[in-house]
């Protein structure tokens, strides 16, 4: 699903508050896990644990952000070295992990370090992705309509016990597909970083509404 407003990370499990905040689970949608589907306007998929309360969970233990390229995709780029493909997967991964923590603090939540009773534990994963980003000496003329594909993968455990809580899925993909851009890798950084803030603001966002059907605090004003 390619959202093109900016709805408010993904880090799933936390959408998944909003899911039980706003709707009913489906039991008629339920998954081997045990979870069932909710409806939502902002994930592909979204599943939740049946009769079990999201929003007593004040922190978030954030696991380190994974990136899994498409099958195929360093096979198709060959004349990238080892080395310089490790750093550009390091660049996508800090820039998400960093784009989480910033935004989950600016709407007031602590990241916690340890497990906690009230400790969301939150392990964001991104697969499938798919980026133009052309080896050293690349011709630098080269302009493409989509620039970067991928999908997010979420799952959000209680921290304590290790129950999954809740899981999600959204795919994402250039925001602007009809626009010509540069085929290089600054603007491929810039094309998901734009992805990345959306999925944090869904989070955080997730977030606020759960509290708020908690009575626990007004939802920040942007």
């Amino acid at each position: 699903m390619n959202k093109n407003t900016c709805l408010p990370f993904t880090a799933l499990a936390c959408l998944a508050l909003l899911g039980c905040a706003s709707t009913q689970p489906k039991p008629d949608e339920a998954a081997d896990d045990g979870l069932v589907r909710v409806e939502t306007a902002m994930l592909d998929q979204l599943f939740v644990a049946p009769n079990v309360p999201l929003a007593h969970y004040q922190r978030v233990l954030l696991d380190p952000v994974e990136i899994e390229f498409r099958d195929g995709w360093r096979r198709e780029h060959p004349d990238m070295s080892d080395r310089e493909f490790e750093y550009f997967k390091t660049q996508l991964t800090t820039a998400l992990q960093e784009t989480l923590v910033k935004e989950l603090a600016r709407g007031g939540y602590a990241i916690a370090e340890s497990p906690a009773q009230d400790v969301l534990r939150l392990r964001v994963a991104v697969g499938n992705v798919n980026v133009v980003a052309p080896e050293s000496g690349a011709a630098k003329s080269t302009a493409v309509y989509k620039v970067v594909e991928m999908t997010l993968q979420a799952q959000g455990f209680d921290s304590s016990s290790g129950a999954l809580v809740a899981r999600a899925r959204d795919y994402e993909e250039d925001p602007e597909p009809r626009k010509l851009k540069p085929a290089d890798r600054v603007w491929t950084l810039h094309i998901a970083q734009q992805i990345f803030e959306k999925w944090a603001q869904e989070l955080r966002s997730a977030l606020d509404v759960a509290k708020v059907s908690a009575g626990a605090r007004k939802p920040r004003e942007d």
